[in-house]
């Protein structure tokens, strides 16, 4: 029997007006069924409204990076290329107009004068100077790190590559080939909580590495002795500066029996060394009598210390170390021992603080960031208590792109992560970059991971290595405009002083 039209028409509208409801009341960012999988459903005004998304043009932005590529200063250097003798890293840097400038509290910029005092004339005073950038997957790889060390050391002084923990997650390839044995075990203050351990002496970088567990210690499971080892070698990748090192130091505490190092340069040992029982932060130091770019360290115990970390790096100049967290909002700190923290930082002489975090915070989408705000506010507070004097500079959240039904967009809540990070910087008189506006503002993401080559990875998140270098290079411009202009002041103060 033939279905009459009238059915077929009251099914159509049955339906359409369930797509409707459904359309309606179904949330506008999606239901996330897994951390790979959202479902989304078309909403009316999708259709009726319908808009094209425009992507931002950053074509000065490839131009600049086009001449990244091609004529650095820092290329030339890295590529092991003739430098021309009438050139400078001086003379290239007084010249530098940036994209954005550094923002200010009030526009004080004068609170990074104490930093750029104590940078310099660090070559010339034996010091060294120390900058810590942590962050979160965006600097994984020692990626923007590595490019402001090498235009930091090209300009002020210095060698190596800074402090670095014993066991690496990420391929440090690009700047240092590490190696080590495989029965060394990690404690994290941040990612998956370690029920194993009570204690909160983490250290600068956060984590801390043994060669004994520490059940063992706490289970006396046996006396018997432990051997682990490091080695660390040149990359023929890296900027020439983080090639060689003329200082060792390994930071630790927490042994409760002895333990001995071999240090080994090649294949010759140069120095053993046993170390006694110790509960308080320790320091371990060899010095070169030159440059070297090869060396090797056995751990041997019954008891391993924990080792927070082993900083190689030059007698003077800036040292800049890679500190990335995968997977954290940089909400870490309140969470670390004080005056653990505090010991590990002045044996570091720690004269800038650099923080980029915010993507992690980015896909939590909520109206409000207040929370964010207060909690990203504390830990700047507690850097401050154990630093007064330090240099603050947080680097903002990056655009980032979430699939919709024609492309990519920015997070619709991206910006609110911005002016939270931001404020919370200024409430603790801190410096802030905006690597969003850097970028090219909304929906700049998408121009980065197109471009020709790309900026970008595919995951529409992360810039690659090229990208990395890019927005080092900003950061750096802004950074360098702001010590032409402390120069300027400070001798425009000297002329007056002698009139």
């Amino acid at each position: 029997m033939p279905v009459r039209p009238i059915i077929t028409l009251l099914f159509l509208v049955t339906v359409l007006t369930i797509l409707l409801s459904i359309s309606i009341f179904f949330p506008k960012e999606g239901l996330k069924v897994t951390d790979d999988i959202t479902i989304t459903f078309i909403k009316p005004e999708d259709l009726l409204f319908r808009t094209e998304e425009k992507y931002a043009n950053i074509s000065e932005i490839i131009e600049k990076s086009a001449m990244l590529s091609d004529t650095s200063y820092t290329k030339l250097s890295q590529d092991n290329q003739p430098i021309p003798k009438d050139t400078n890293k001086t003379d290239i840097d007084s010249s530098i107009t940036p994209a954005i400038r550094l923002q200010f509290p009030e526009n004080k910029s004068q609170i990074l004068y104490p930093f750029f005092e104590s940078i310099k004339n660090v070559s010339k005073e034996k010091k060294l100077v120390r900058i810590l950038h942590y962050g979160d997957s965006q600097i994984e790889g020692d990626r923007i790190s590595s490019y402001l060390r090498a235009n930091l050391q090209l300009k002020f002084g210095g060698m190596g590559i800074g402090l670095l923990p014993i066991e690496q997650l990420y391929d440090m390839g690009f700047s240092i080939r590490q190696k080590n044995s495989d029965n060394w075990y990690r404690y994290t203050v941040y990612g998956k909580h370690d029920t194993t351990t009570s204690q909160n002496r983490y250290g600068a970088l956060a984590s801390f590495n043994r060669f004994t567990t520490l059940s063992k210690v706490n289970k006396n499971l046996t006396n018997s002795e432990s051997m682990a080892w490091v080695s660390f070698s040149s990359s023929s990748s890296s900027y020439p500066n983080t090639k060689s090192f003329q200082q060792c130091r390994i930071f630790y505490s927490n042994n409760s029996s002895p333990f001995l190092t071999e240090l080994y340069q090649g294949d010759v040992l140069a120095s053993t060394e046993t170390y006694p029982v110790s509960n308080t932060f320790q320091t371990i130091r060899w010095v070169f009598d030159r440059p070297v770019s090869n060396i090797k360290i056995v751990f041997k115990g019954s008891d391993s210390p924990d080792i927070y970390g082993i900083a190689l790096d030059g007698l003077s100049g800036v040292a800049l170390d890679n500190i990335p967290m995968r997977g954290s909002s940089g909400l870490i700190f309140t969470r670390l021992d004080k005056r653990n923290l505090k010991e590990n930082y002045g044996a570091l002489n720690v004269k800038m603080i650099i923080l980029q975090f915010g993507g992690n915070t980015a896909t939590n989408l909520t109206d409000d960031y207040t929370y964010y705000e207060k909690s990203f506010y504390a830990q700047l507070k507690r850097i401050r208590e154990i630093l007064p004097d330090v240099a603050i500079v947080v680097i903002g959240v990056a655009d980032m792109s979430i699939k919709n039904k024609d492309g990519y967009v920015t997070y619709p809540n991206l910006e609110k992560v911005r002016d939270a990070m931001r404020n919370a910087t200024f409430e603790a008189n801190g410096i802030y970059w905006d690597t969003f506006e850097a970028m090219g503002g909304r929906n700049s993401m998408p121009s980065w991971v197109n471009a020709k080559p790309p900026l970008a990875s595919k995951d529409f998140v992360h810039f690659n290595l090229q990208g990395s270098k890019v927005i080092a290079q900003m950061f750096y411009n802004s950074l360098i405009y702001e010590y032409n202009l402390y120069e300027k002041n400070t001798i425009n103060e000297t002329d007056k002083s002698h009139q």
